[in-house]
């Protein structure tokens, strides 16, 4: 009798344990689910800021740039469509978007005539919101941007079809 005793009282204490180091383990593997979120996302911003740059370079056409950035980053549902943007750092006021700024070679003013070196800026911006209770409660949501900034080397702003996409 006492052995079963003591058996009974050593599964009740495992399973204690377990029950107080579970939601631990659980809490931990969420927030590397979410800081991988967070690096996937830092990582599609830029390849989309990219993108938009390398489209602009030959295609000067807002709406087709805006377009293949957004398409880069299709796991983001970054918006395509016009947004508000920063008249000085070229972000957009929104949580997701993209903004498109032709500038001069000194990078000081626009660029009134589209020709070839004139700098096109590409900037997106998605906000990341962390799924984890605590991790979202300490960081809450954080802008990602990412800003491309490329000479023009054909100009052309009729729009795809007429001018190359990339």
């Amino acid at each position: 009798m006492g052995r079963q005793s003591r058996r009974d009282r050593s599964a009740g204490q495992t399973l204690m344990e377990f029950a107080l180091v579970i939601p631990m383990v659980v809490l931990l593997l969420l927030a590397v689910f979410d800081m991988g979120r967070g690096v996937y996302g830092l990582s599609a911003v830029g390849n989309a800021a990219r993108m938009g740059g390398r489209t602009a370079i030959v295609n000067q056409a807002a709406t087709d740039i805006r377009q293949r950035a957004a398409d880069q980053a299709t796991g983001l549902g970054i918006d395509a469509s016009a947004v508000a943007c920063d008249a000085v750092t070229n972000v957009p006021t929104t949580s997701s978007g993209v903004c498109v700024q032709f500038k001069q070679p000194d990078l000081s003013a626009s660029c009134a005539l589209l020709e070839v070196g004139c700098i096109a800026v590409v900037t997106t911006k998605w906000t990341f919101n962390p799924i984890t209770p605590l991790l979202g409660q300490f960081i809450g949501p954080v802008a990602l941007t990412s800003t491309t900034q490329i000479p023009i080397e054909s100009t052309c702003t009729a729009g795809y079809p007429t001018c190359p996409k990339p």
